[in-house]
């Protein structure tokens, strides 16, 4: 028992010897390694960085086109929030990632990028490791940066304008059709404010589809929402703030307008009610009156009371 108890000892002191004799030559082996020059270290970098420039390029501009995509069609129909458009924009460009990754490698081989000229072992050391992803960083970076210029090309309010006319749409929809029945007009639109962009813009007018855009000083609707006035016109052709070239674009003859600035709880003007061609009994055209304009008034704090439950 003394004599197996000496020779476990035994053992173990030659394993213990055999381990730092192997840990002595990995060290002296990692001393033995050549120091990669900074030029050689530039072009680990260099290396690192041009294949990430494609990742991060693609990554971005498939996330940011296929996610805006989603946001103004699904978003606005289904009611899909815009984070939720961008986690499926995020998913596309996932999947555009793993279709293209062996087009960017074949891209970047055909490159034929200048070799660094280093071993494993060299190319292994921390200082190395380092420089390659600091490389890979910069390049993703990069590439995500100019993935984003596609914003320039892209309406980004597109969506949001498309959401809340879709919103506002069940509610207003009542309103300005029973409200052209109840003043007997041709056409009755509902114009909004977008401040930042100084234009009115409306999806909600009688006979009419897609989105108005109109400066938020053009036409009778610009003119009544500056001077925060009912505007009340027997003959728009005779009065030189309506601008005739909207009958033109759209084949509608307009003669006599209705317009009343809409406020929000606040007093500040926010968009436009607009009736156009009021009917008589005989169904021909005639000018709206002084009951008229009360009437459209009272429509107008309705709609301010809605846009408040709303928003």
């Amino acid at each position: 028992m003394l004599s197996s108890a000496l020779r476990s000892k035994q053992l173990g002191r030659r394993l213990c010897i055999r381990l730092k004799s192997s840990e002595a030559v990995g060290r002296k082996r990692k001393e033995d390694i050549m120091l990669p020059t900074k030029e050689e270290l530039r072009i680990v970098a260099y290396r690192a960085a041009i294949p990430m420039v494609g990742f991060g390029f693609m990554d971005n501009l498939v996330m940011i086109t296929a996610g805006e995509a989603i946001d103004s069609t699904l978003g606005v129909a289904l009611g899909i929030s815009t984070m939720t458009a961008a986690g499926f924009g995020q998913c596309c460009s996932d999947v555009a990632g793993n279709l293209s990754g062996g087009t960017v490698d074949a891209a970047v081989t055909r490159m034929k990028l200048q070799h660094h000229g280093l071993s494993e072992d060299q190319l292994d050391l921390k200082v190395s490791r380092m420089y390659k992803l600091l490389g890979a960083c910069v390049g993703v970076v990069t590439g995500c940066l100019l993935g984003m210029s596609c914003l320039l090309f892209i309406d980004t309010d597109k969506a949001d304008r498309a959401r809340k006319a879709k919103e506002l749409q069940s509610i207003f929809d009542h309103i300005m059709t029973d409200g052209r029945a109840l003043f007997n007009a041709d056409r009755a639109t509902l114009f909004m404010l977008d401040e930042e962009k100084h234009e009115l813009w409306s999806q909600i007018a009688t006979g009419t589809k897609g989105i108005i855009k109109i400066r938020d000083d053009e036409g009778i609707a610009g003119a009544c929402l500056q001077s925060g006035e009912i505007i009340n016109i027997e003959n728009a052709y005779e009065d030189e703030r309506f601008n005739q070239k909207v009958d033109g674009v759209t084949g509608f003859t307009t003669k006599s307008v209705l317009a009343v600035p809409v406020k929000n709880e606040t007093g500040k003007f926010i968009g436009v009610i607009q009736m156009l061609n009021k009917k008589n009994a005989d169904d021909e055209v005639t000018s709206f009156g002084v009951d008229d304009e009360k009437l459209i008034s009272m429509m107008a704090n309705h709609v301010t009371s809605f846009i408040k439950i709303v928003q």
